[in-house]
């Protein structure tokens, strides 16, 4: 690539980190920061293992440090987001031999859909602002770890009686790990498996009832997606929801001399990961890293001034699943009108909502429940005097904007 074109991508690190930190997203070293003053001031440093992919490397290290550093004695979920390089050296070469990085959001702590609905979300605005339009998701679940063993046991006894339709390559990985069998591309195999047993045809009635619930928030997202019975990723890593974001069109219009990887993003839930590197109980947890098919995310320079915060006057409280679905699109109307607000997603109860929203000392709170979910309005609460106003959904930032938030 001329040398040149990597300063075209530089700013999109920053918008990255913009949107996550306005989903309610905080950066690794802040994580780190408030556990190492929860331990009495030591400090942890995460040491990602050398040889594994990337992504999951940088979660396997994350999960021991949940584990080793207390990281459930801090407020729950934990949302964060870090960045990371890619190693793969067809990436280094394609940037000239300079790091490109992944920017990875992970939500620990949250066993929810709306954990998997706020990553998407917030992905699709990253790539939004990034220059992408035309994208869509290819998703499959796994189910629970009980879920798994019983469709490795159903694919593997089908695959047994159809030996001699399957190539050798594949019978010798049938033996090894299932699931590289499902990821192979070739026609022969691919025939075999059209009829083969599907892993979310043996997803236990808690997974079915999950994955169910991903899907509605895909489609309140308008986002098309497809179910692919063959997206499974690495072997006793991924369990439940496993997905990828992709585009159709392989330029982003901001950067329309690049062509890039259709894959986006990819991510899935990692739940029982904690229990099998020690832990007591499983640590529910899903996660994605962006790489915008490979168009990479510049670090920002060390002296590049860091956006001051501002202080949060809006807190969103909800009520039911369509009030869930509702609050992810006013808080990226609120996004774009460059307000921020605070939420609690992942909690159902309206008393800790409103707890919440006290205890931040906000001066307003939007209010949407199943009502103002079917008519589009939201709630507007002034805290000072409790006295409220129903608005339309799109008028929330110009509401906020005249009474001076």
């Amino acid at each position: 690539m001329p040398k040149g074109k990597l300063k075209k991508t530089e700013g999109i690190f920053e918008r990255a980190r913009s949107v996550a930190e306005h989903y309610g997203f905080l950066p690794l070293k802040k994580i780190l920061d408030l556990a190492g003053a929860h331990r009495g001031g030591k400090k942890i440093i995460l040491h990602p293992p050398k040889d594994d992919i990337p992504g999951q490397a940088d979660r396997l290290s994350l999960m021991h440090a949940y584990l080793d550093y207390s990281f459930v004695a801090l407020p729950q979920p934990l949302m964060l987001y870090h960045s990371e390089p890619l190693l793969r050296s067809m990436e280094r070469n394609q940037y000239g031999g300079k790091s490109a990085v992944q920017f990875s959001l992970e939500i620990m702590g949250n066993s929810k859909s709306v954990a998997e609905a706020m990553l998407f979300k917030t992905a699709f605005a990253i790539l939004r602002d990034a220059g992408f339009e035309n994208f869509s998701v290819s998703i499959n679940s796994l189910g629970d770890r009980d879920s798994i063993n019983h469709f490795v046991r159903e694919f593997t006894a089908y695959y047994k009686k159809h030996m001699e339709e399957v190539p050798a390559h594949c019978r010798a990985l049938l033996k090894k790990d299932v699931f590289k069998v499902l990821e192979c591309s070739q026609e022969k195999c691919m025939l075999v498996k059209e009829h083969a047993p599907k892993p979310i045809a043996a997803l236990s009635e808690d997974s079915r009832a999950h994955f169910t619930e991903v899907l509605e928030f895909l489609e309140s997202m308008a986002v098309p997606y497809t179910i692919n019975n063959c997206l499974v990723g690495g072997k006793d890593y991924y369990t439940r929801t496993i997905f990828e974001i992709r585009t159709s069109e392989p330029t982003s219009h901001l950067h329309p001399k690049i062509t890039v990887n259709p894959v986006l993003a990819r991510g899935g839930r990692f739940d029982d990961l904690g229990k099998r590197l020690g832990g007591k109980k499983e640590i529910p947890a899903v996660g994605m890293s962006i790489s915008m098919g490979g168009l990479g995310i510049i670090e920002p320079k060390k002296k590049s001034s860091q956006k001051i915060n501002k202080k949060t006057l809006v807190y969103l409280i909800h009520l039911g699943m369509s009030a869930k679905q509702q609050s992810l699109s006013a808080i990226e109307i609120l996004r774009k009108a460059d307000i921020s607000v605070h939420q609690s997603l992942s909690r159902d109860r309206i008393s800790s909502q409103v707890a919440a929203a006290e205890k931040m000392n906000v001066p307003y709170t939007i209010i949407i429940g199943q009502k103002e979910a079917i008519e589009g309005t939201v709630i507007i609460r002034n805290m000072s005097n409790r006295s409220q106003k129903t608005v339309p959904l799109l008028e929330l930032p110009f509401y906020l904007k005249r009474t001076r938030v």
